[in-house]
């Protein structure tokens, strides 16, 4: 059965207003955090230069910058302790090569996984060249495959897909937006905001009863 459109993305048009935040951009390696759903990040720590540097993430906007070391992982850290007293990964993001900016979503596990970690990272590159602005970077984080149309451009993510779409400014009005789940057949329309000095994120997630909804994270180019 197919979601009832106006209703259901008048609905969701109130749960998930854009999620803004002006965009730093300071040069070097850095990265900002989301923590995915309502869980909040607070307890994990890494170490930059032999000192503890904690993160503070949350669902609702991107973090402040946290610089990290060159390397292949960045290695998060929590309360847990082994029986020398050492701190145990509780999450591991992998760096992709050649990346400098990156973002980071953490996802609370029920259990911890077969490495004994508490939470998986979604890791992508967040450079303007990979995501310019003027441009909406969608990730499929649902468990099903999604057709999206977004102002006339059409595509398909399956799983742990993402996409990068340039799209100018309408003249008047929104962007008008459309995601279907292909096993579900559960549809959100609605109409975005765009501007050329806007870049937009958007998670494709789960929601209740078999449907999905998107979470955005809107950013804005720093003024010169």
């Amino acid at each position: 059965m197919f979601s009832r459109p106006l209703n259901y993305s008048s609905f969701l048009s109130l749960l998930l207003l854009p999620l803004c935040a002006h965009a730093e951009l300071q040069d070097g390696r850095y990265f900002q955090a989301i923590a995915a759903d309502t869980s909040k990040v607070r307890t994990l720590w890494y170490q930059l230069d032999n000192e503890k540097q904690t993160v503070s993430a949350t669902y609702t906007l991107r973090s402040s910058d946290y610089a990290y070391a060159e390397g292949e992982t960045i290695i998060f850290y929590g309360e847990r302790v082994d029986h020398k007293g050492k701190p145990i990964p509780e999450a591991v993001a992998p760096i992709p090569s050649g990346a400098t900016r990156l973002l980071l979503r953490f996802t609370k596990l029920a259990t911890p996984d077969k490495r004994g970690l508490s939470y998986r990272v979604h890791t992508f590159k967040d450079d303007t060249k990979t995501f310019p602005f003027g441009s909406f970077h969608f990730v499929n984080a649902s468990a099903k495959d999604v057709d999206v149309d977004i102002g006339g451009k059409a595509f398909h993510l399956k799983q742990d897909a993402m996409k990068n779409i340039a799209m100018q400014p309408p003249e008047k009005g929104d962007v008008s937006i459309e995601i279907t789940a292909i096993q579900s057949k559960s549809r959100y329309t609605n109409g975005w905001g765009h501007h050329s000095n806007l870049r937009t994120l958007v998670f494709i997630v789960d929601g209740p009863n078999g449907r999905i909804k998107p979470l955005r994270y809107r950013q804005t180019a720093p003024s010169n």
